[in-house]
């Protein structure tokens, strides 16, 4: 998702720079592992790995038990049997063998979000820190951000090509998601997943320009955070997708300026640019799906190098997107 330390908050957004060194910044990430607890607990005592889960996690376990598992409510007898079969399932206990084997203590990704949050503190000085929680959903979440929680699914992250992968259903895991499922990628695509809950305003009802530029502020602010992370990651392009990107920049901007969409509404023109998908609709199947994301991040990255002084608070409080619009001149 890289893991080299640097002391000094740079800009690989070309704004939002700051000298004060990272390492001044007091806060300390550990990774609550409730994926080893559940199954590294006793098939007989589930019960007493239960309550100690919800003492160690809080209501994060509950969330994890009713809405990423789907399993019984907490407070139900049969939950101990729900997790039960759960733990000792053996496709989900290999599941979780091989997240262990390729993922091993996470220390690694516990650095690498350890100095990315220290980054934010600069930032955003009143920025909350979430709790970093490990689970194995069962392939049901990836990321799951709460107010204070960043969940992480780690069995999407043990590679592209372990044979577990290649169980998944190709209706429900296309190709070009299982393609993400890299270890690599869980550090970045938690922390988009965490900015993209708490650092984006309601844009219900705007127009395609507005969802550009918000997606763009939380790229930016992403590649902020992790610049030591290939561009690539952080937008989940493949490499040959990120430079068809650069190749094509003008191209894309001049369809969406010629097809009149840029202050549409139409949730058909927003979904074309901003869903996922193996490319985008209308575009060369060379093309990444989500390529509004791409094309925000650029329109955000021309404006911070024409105004350098900008910091990134002053960045996410600006809400009128044309301001930004008239910095975007691509060639």
């Amino acid at each position: 998702m890289l893991f080299t330390a640097i002391l000094l908050v740079t800009g690989c957004t070309q704004a939002g720079h700051t000298d004060i060194p990272i390492d001044e910044v007091q806060l300390h990430v550990e990774i609550g592992r409730l994926d080893r607890d559940l199954f590294r607990g006793s098939p007989d005592s589930m019960q007493a790995v239960s309550r100690k889960a919800y003492a160690d996690y809080g209501e994060f376990y509950r969330i994890y038990i009713e809405d990423i598992l789907q399993g019984a409510p907490l407070e139900d007898p049969r939950l101990t049997l729900v997790l039960g079969r759960f733990v000792n399932d053996p496709d989900w206990s290999s599941t979780q063998h091989a997240v262990d084997s390729v993922l091993g203590d996470l220390e690694p990704q516990r650095l690498q979000f350890e100095e990315a949050f220290r980054r934010l503190k600069v930032l955003f000085p009143d920025s909350l820190v979430p709790r970093v929680i490990t689970f194995n959903s069962g392939f049901n979440y990836g990321i799951y951000p709460t107010d204070s929680v960043l969940g992480v699914g780690t069995e999407w992250f043990i590679g592209k090509d372990h044979p577990v992968i290649g169980y998944l259903a190709p209706d429900a895991f296309p190709q070009y998601v299982k393609d993400r499922m890299r270890p690599e990628m869980l550090v970045p695509s938690a922390i988009k997943g965490w900015l993209l809950v708490h650092y984006t305003r309601d844009i219900a009802g705007a127009d395609v320009l507005t969802n550009l530029v918000e997606a763009g502020k939380v790229l930016a602010l992403l590649d902020a955070l992790l610049p030591d992370v290939p561009p690539a990651q952080k937008f989940a392009f493949s490499e040959e997708q990120y430079a068809w990107c650069e190749a094509n920049e003008y191209n894309v901007w001049k369809e969406i300026v010629a097809k009149d969409q840029l202050f549409s509404k139409s949730a058909e023109d927003i979904g074309r640019l901003m869903n996922d998908g193996p490319f985008t609709n209308g575009y060369p199947r060379e093309s990444p799906g989500h390529i509004g994301e791409w094309i925000g991040y650029r329109m955000v990255t021309a404006y911070m190098k024409d105004d350098p002084k900008i910091t990134f608070e002053q960045l996410f409080a600006l809400d009128d997107p044309r301001v930004i619009l008239q910095h975007y001149k691509p060639r």
